[in-house]
């Protein structure tokens, strides 16, 4: 019975054997790439990519960079740094992200679907129209997508998104937009009724205003944009910002109601409107 016994072993004890290495040795990524973190997470979990393969096209395929794999990490500190920064460019005054913001222009917690980190990037140092141009360095870029990509991974993101409405131009009689009347020469906003309104580039962008996710800066004080803000602000800029090179725009009550419907921004996704 003993001798049965240990031929059984000796009979399994291969099986056994390769059963418990063969997924390691579908690992390829080890045979080009050292091991860091191996208490965190598989090479996959954290750079994506196919490690069952040992050719690079198929291997590299939807990889993520090890700049912008941070957001794997727990307590990241370069994540924490995009996710400050995401707060103090007041980004969600246009964008969801990590299921919260204004739904202005594209859901960045849906883009990370379709764009590559390094897409990402580009984008934020070549912004679109109606974008501010922020001027990031490289090592801001990295930190803002990664903390992009924490909040897609936090966030529970709809399975699809309602398209944008495009407005053009040169259709019908022309209407005249107060926004572009008195601020458009020097300020731009996208609204979630009219389109992108403005040209201007020397003043603030003035998408999202009313809401709880543009910038504190009614005064040096910090105070929150609001409708009756806004009124005292156009009639004397210089009684909260004396260096202020704003000059006072004296509007009718009528169109300061136009003015208001103009720069409303719709209703934010994740937390209540303060418009």
């Amino acid at each position: 019975m003993v001798v049965c016994a240990w031929l059984l072993i000796l009979l399994l004890a291969p099986g056994a054997l390769r059963a418990e290495l063969q997924p390691a040795a579908k690992v390829h990524c080890l045979h080009c790439h050292p091991v860091h973190y191996a208490r965190q997470a598989t090479c996959v979990d954290c750079h994506r990519g196919l490690s069952e393969t040992s050719r690079l096209d198929l291997a590299h395929s939807g990889l993520i960079a090890a700049r912008f794999a941070a957001f794997t990490l727990d307590g990241s500190p370069v994540v924490e740094r995009g996710e400050q920064r995401l707060k103090d460019y007041a980004c969600r005054r246009c964008h969801v992200s990590d299921g919260k913001g204004n739904r202005l222009a594209a859901n960045l917690d849906l883009a990370q679907k379709y764009l590559t980190p390094e897409e990402l990037s580009e984008a934020i140092k070549s912004p679109v129209l109606f974008m501010p141009e922020f001027q990031f360095t490289e090592e801001q870029q990295i930190e803002l997508v990664n903390a992009l990509l924490a909040g897609a991974r936090r966030s529970r993101a709809p399975a699809g998104e309602v398209p944008g409405v495009i407005h053009f131009e040169g259709e019908g009689a022309p209407v005249e937009r107060q926004l572009e009347k008195h601020c458009g020469g020097c300020h731009r906003a996208l609204t979630a009724e009219f389109g992108g309104l403005g040209g201007g580039l020397i003043g603030p962008n003035l998408s999202g205003l009313f809401t709880e996710f543009y910038l504190q800066n009614f005064s040096a004080e910090g105070l929150r944009w609001s409708r009756e803000n806004l009124e005292k602000w156009l009639k004397n800029p210089r009684k909260f910002r004396p260096l202020s090179q704003m000059p006072p725009q004296r509007l009718e009550t009528e169109d300061l109601e136009k003015l208001h419907r103009e720069l409303h921004a719709g209703e934010p996704l994740g937390e209540s409107s303060t418009d």
